[in-house]
């Protein structure tokens, strides 16, 4: 899948030094923000039920391959973080990145798919915008 590459290499190159740092706490904060900026985004082009449906079936396909990803609620503000954040000191760091870096590849993929790319760059300019913080709570990249 060509278009998955260029999801993945995008990613990729937000995550970069970064990947691999951060606590299972920054890992959601960051996670949290990047879909939340990516949900604001696709809103503008796809309105509140269809962008609701389609993050509910990644997040559902998701949960075969990461089955704690089933704490993650899609609700009209986005998606909510609460229930996964109760647990995941007891998830493993890198399966928690590796599920989340999934889950927004495969919302970028599919956004992709359904409007021929369209709303491909300005989703990827919105995932570079969010940085990671350092656990001292000032900005910056980690």
């Amino acid at each position: 899948m060509p278009e998955r590459k260029v999801h993945s290499e995008a990613v990729k190159a937000w995550r970069d030094g970064w990947a691999g740092t951060l606590s299972q706490q920054e890992l959601l904060d960051v996670y949290e923000r990047a879909l939340d900026a990516l949900w604001r985004r696709a809103h503008m082009s796809l309105g509140e039920v269809s962008l609701m449906a389609i993050v509910d079936r990644v997040l559902h396909q998701g949960t075969d391959q990461f089955p704690h990803l089933a704490a993650l609620k899609v609700e009209t503000s986005g998606v909510q973080f609460g229930e996964l954040r109760q647990v995941v000191s007891s998830l493993d760091r890198t399966l928690l990145e590796d599920s989340l870096s999934y889950l927004v590849i495969e919302l970028l993929r599919v956004f992709g798919a359904l409007t021929a790319e369209i709303l491909t760059p300005g989703l990827h300019a919105e995932l570079r915008k969010v940085q990671a913080r350092p656990a001292d709570g000032k900005g910056g990249k980690v």
